[in-house]
């Protein structure tokens, strides 16, 4: 959302605390600044205010809050040591023994915290008193030789329901710490979704100096293999839905099962879930759930998914399950489609039709189009957007734009209704009421 306002604009101001009595976070200089700076074509220009706000210059209450709720946490620096040992693999699965790790090792704790810290946008005092308090959330992490903490993780442990509860979420009850069977069983009214138990992935945040070397994908395999040795059917995570995140959970094979509708009030982002099944009573669920989500994405995109991003909206249709799909075209229909495909007839005069051509393309997973195609077919057709919209979004001039979709139509003609040229095509330009029942 970011980026996407310095695409719109020539000159922009963009301002956030790192500090605040309400929490810390530096996702912000970190994530955002950092790519900020790489561009090469904007010039940034940073001022930086340290004198407090709400505190006087080195207020006692003010250091005190600071230290014992962790907001001045930092991980740890990382050396040359350091850093071989992560490229030899030499990590281990680290599980706390929570008196020891909260009362007495001060110094693993906020190397824990730190990583959250630089990772994340806000980080709230209530997330400490969370992992301290409540019996079903537990701190997990991936520690060096050394003793360093590289990966933090909070799990939730969700699940089991009880039959009467899940009835009462299917038809709107909110329960309480159990975020991924309260939507699965609210959205798809399978309440025997609530007789799993599963961990969701609450947080998981890499050192900042260590981003991209495999150390997140690492720690989810150990999370998984802790799962499953405890006996849970599976694992899950809640996020805002990014390009770079959902690949990241979608190369360990999780699955997509829900879009929120709205966009989060601090991320800015859509909130999405996503599951792991652990076994195969477990998966088969997943899976029906998965191919519903793809069912309803599909068909939402014109509202209230109008403005998702195309990558991240491909992403997700791609990654789901599909099944072999007929376009419900009548013959009236097609003949339009040839018009298009190898006529003069514009898009907009058979919009109806490409929308079931390209339900069609995408829930069977096809793969014929290209990705520019497919990014076309997402944005003018299912999302229902402008020309200029559709070509600023993607960054293509509008005549190659309108030459893709028209050849997309064609390949989907010839793969989904067996019209491969214009030949083919003209029994549905010429009919009667005879010829268009038979």
């Amino acid at each position: 959302m970011l980026f996407a306002l310095l695409r719109r604009h020539d000159r922009i101001v963009y301002s956030s605390t790192v500090h605040g009595y309400e929490g810390a976070g530096r996702g912000f200089s970190v994530r955002f600044l950092r790519r900020l700076r790489q561009l090469k074509s904007a010039e940034v220009v940073e001022y930086e205010m340290g004198e407090p706000v709400r505190y006087a210059e080195g207020d006692p209450v003010e250091e005190w809050a600071f230290d014992t709720l962790l907001l001045d946490a930092e991980p740890a620096p990382i050396s040359d040591e350091d850093l071989r040992c992560v490229k030899a693999g030499e990590v281990e699965y680290w599980i706390p023994n929570l008196e020891e790790f909260f009362l007495k090792d001060e110094k693993s704790l906020r190397e824990f915290f730190g990583i959250y810290i630089m990772a994340h946008y806000r980080n709230n005092p209530n997330d400490l008193g969370m992992m301290m308090d409540a019996p079903h959330h537990r701190p997990r992490a991936l520690k060096l030789k050394t003793g360093k903490i590289v990966v933090s993780i909070e799990l939730a442990e969700e699940g089991p329901l009880d039959e009467e509860l899940a009835k009462q979420c299917s038809k709107g009850a909110w329960i309480m710490g159990n975020i991924i069977p309260d939507r699965i069983i609210k959205h798809y009214k399978l309440i025997d979704f609530g007789s799993f138990k599963g961990l969701r992935i609450v947080r998981i945040a890499t050192h900042p100096d260590l981003w991209g070397m495999g150390l997140g994908s690492r720690a989810l395999k150990e999370v998984e293999k802790e799962a499953a040795a405890e006996g849970y059917d599976w694992v899950g995570a809640g996020f805002g839905v990014t390009l770079e995140l959902l690949n990241f959970w979608l190369k360990n094979g999780y699955l997509p099962v829900h879009l929120s509708p709205e966009r989060n009030p601090v991320s800015g982002e859509y909130s999405s879930l996503v599951v792991k099944p652990l076994n195969e009573r477990a998966e088969k669920y997943v899976k029906v759930v998965a191919l519903e989500f793809k069912r309803r994405l599909l068909s939402s995109l014109a509202e209230p998914y109008h403005d998702l991003s195309p990558k991240v909206t491909r992403a997700l249709l791609k990654s789901t399950p599909g099944y072999p799909a007929q376009p419900a075209l009548t013959v009236f229909q097609v003949g339009r489609l040839v018009s298009y495909a190898w006529g003069d007839m514009t898009l907009e005069n058979c919009m109806d039709c490409m929308v079931e051509l390209a339900k069609a393309y995408f829930m069977g997973n096809q793969g014929f189009l290209s990705e520019e195609q497919e990014l076309l077919l997402i944005t003018k057709v299912l999302q229902a957007k402008s020309w200029r919209v559709a070509c600023t979004e993607l960054d293509m001039p509008p005549p190659k734009a309108m030459e893709l979709l028209r050849s997309a139509a064609k390949a989907m003609c010839a793969q989904l209704l067996g019209v491969t040229n214009e030949e083919e095509g003209a029994r549905y330009l010429f009919l009667s009421l005879e010829t268009a029942k038979k």
